[in-house]
């Protein structure tokens, strides 16, 4: 799906949450590899080849449950920073997609566990004007990203009214004709 971009916008990075992210599922593809090849070895010569094909076919679905979901997820998932919003997209059958408009966004946080130190990942946490609050985790070069979406957020904040405050300003109204 092709991003459409607002006139006067500009895209500034699109990534994927980092690769790390899968390493737990490679690690899992590997330990059932391991049991199916040890099980199709240990299935008695009376129930072969029947009983190997089971045993295939039980790691073949558990392989797909343990890493071609997360493969799925990570490649549907994206964060899109342009000049004007932040766009996160999710989702395998079902997509989800949130906009946040960068003038809207009023601080800029991230948070790094102690194994996104070595990858230079880390969890970027956007409070909006709102208060509610969007943490996008697993991003790649977090520092930059961050550097990036206060830079952007700064300069979409509308100008500072600079004239005198409104609501300050009182007058007096002496009859009815005068209250419109």
């Amino acid at each position: 799906m092709a991003l459409e971009l607002y006139p006067g916008e500009e895209l500034v990075t699109k990534i994927r949450p980092h690769a790390r992210t899968l390493l737990w599922p490679v690690i899992g593809l590997f330990a059932i590899s391991a049991l199916v090849g040890t099980g199709i070895a240990v299935v008695p010569r009376d129930y072969r080849p029947i009983g190997q094909q089971l045993v295939a076919a039980s790691g073949a679905l558990l392989g797909v449950v343990v890493l071609v979901r997360p493969l799925l997820r990570w490649a549907t998932s994206s964060i899109t920073l342009t000049t004007q919003r932040i766009i996160v997209r999710n989702g395998i059958v079902r997509h989800v997609e949130h906009q946040i408009p960068l003038n809207r966004i009023v601080d800029v946080a991230t948070s790094r566990a102690a194994a996104d130190l070595g990858f230079g990942s880390g969890t970027l946490l956007l409070t909006t004007v709102g208060g509610q609050q969007l943490r996008l985790a697993h991003l790649p070069q977090i520092k930059a990203m961050r550097q990036a979406v206060s830079e952007l957020a700064t300069e979409a904040q509308p100008e500072l009214w600079t004239g005198p405050d409104p609501w300050t300003q009182t007058r007096v109204l002496e009859g009815p004709d005068q209250w419109h």
